[in-house]
């Protein structure tokens, strides 16, 4: 029975601990080891776990407070088959690590990825139409779908092989405090040749309408933007075609301008006019949706970018009320 190792970075976050701990403990897979990382200011998290009592869970204790720091600790501390990733504030259902390393034994994959329940809406995220991507060497396509369905940045609804994750240096980037995941995701795949998908909810996430992804950050679109030339890097390498980089361009504009006008931006009205007018101010907004106009086989963003976004900030801003209206 090969090992897995489960890397759970924790700050601040004693009061859920435990339950993530317990979703691990209680596995219905029995060969693991669950690396808990504490980074930044001192917790409970090493007392919680002597409590819990099994030989099987790992503290470390890092005074960086910083959650691609403490992944890396975990990987380089990691001695199992397989890697798997859990956030300290969410759960695994009971028989997560029965399937997802069952799914990539049987199947001979080098990556997993489930499905997710998510408490706060009581939604699962799943994908309809699945069936090209359960096993798959198309990786291409399985990026795409996973990505369409919000399914591709996560770690913790992943499993992979701990072998490609060390043979070629995967690590998190500590420059980003956005995108991290994503980026880590992007570097493993371009040493896979196959890849499975389970769509049922094994992972159940907790965040809130109040959680960290919901924060406004007026570097968005710059980071954003980074990630973009990044996937667009590795579909140049794999001489793929570009239009799904096109349509994600366009879909990194369309962010910036709607997140203008969400309420999480602290800006008042006039403030928030006035972000919008900066942007499209600058000359290479403008010539970047032109060339995007051409591009993008996104029925959407093809009529956002050419009847609202390159016809200035009163069409803007009637796409952004009409959209608003939409999402009601």
């Amino acid at each position: 029975m090969e090992k897995v190792s489960i890397i759970l970075p924790t700050y601040n976050s004693d009061s859920v601990l435990k339950n993530a701990i317990e979703s691990v403990k209680y596995q219905t897979y029995e060969n693991w080891e669950l690396l808990i990382i504490e980074n930044g200011k001192k917790g409970q998290a090493e007392e919680i776990i002597k409590k819990i009592n099994d030989n099987r869970i790992k503290y470390i204790y890092q005074e960086v407070a910083n959650v691609s720091e403490a992944r890396n600790t975990g990987l380089n501390n990691a001695s199992g088959e397989y890697i798997a990733f859990l956030d300290s504030d969410d759960k695994y259902g009971k028989d997560f690590l029965e399937n997802m390393i069952k799914n990539i034994s049987i199947n001979k994959t080098q990556l997993v990825t489930c499905g997710y329940k998510r408490v706060y809406d009581k939604k699962q995220i799943l994908i309809k139409q699945c069936k090209n991507i359960e096993n798959t060497t198309n990786i291409k396509e399985y990026l795409e779908t996973l990505k369409e369905n919000y399914l591709f940045n996560e770690l913790w609804n992943k499993m992979y092989i701990s072998k490609i994750i060390k043979e070629n240096n995967i690590r998190f980037n500590q420059k980003y405090e956005l995108g991290e995941d994503f980026l880590f995701n992007l570097d493993y795949i371009k040493y896979i040749e196959k890849a499975s998908y389970i769509n049922n909810p094994l992972y159940i996430y907790t965040e809130g309408e109040t959680g960290l992804k919901l924060k406004y950050r007026p570097n968005k679109f710059n980071i954003e933007y980074e990630l973009t030339q990044y996937l667009e890097k590795i579909y140049k390498e794999k001489n793929w075609d570009m239009n799904y980089i096109y349509n994600r361009y366009a879909r990194v504009y369309y962010n910036q301008i709607i997140d203008i006008y969400k309420p999480n931006n602290p800006a008042n009205k006039k403030e928030k006019n006035q972000q919008l007018q900066e942007i499209i101010s600058k000359k290479e907004y403008k010539e970047e949706l032109k060339k995007l106009e051409k591009n993008v086989t996104d029925k959407k963003m093809k009529i956002a970018i050419k009847y609202f976004f390159l016809k200035g900030k009163t069409m803007i801003k009637l796409f952004v009320f009409l959209n608003n209206i939409r999402k009601k």
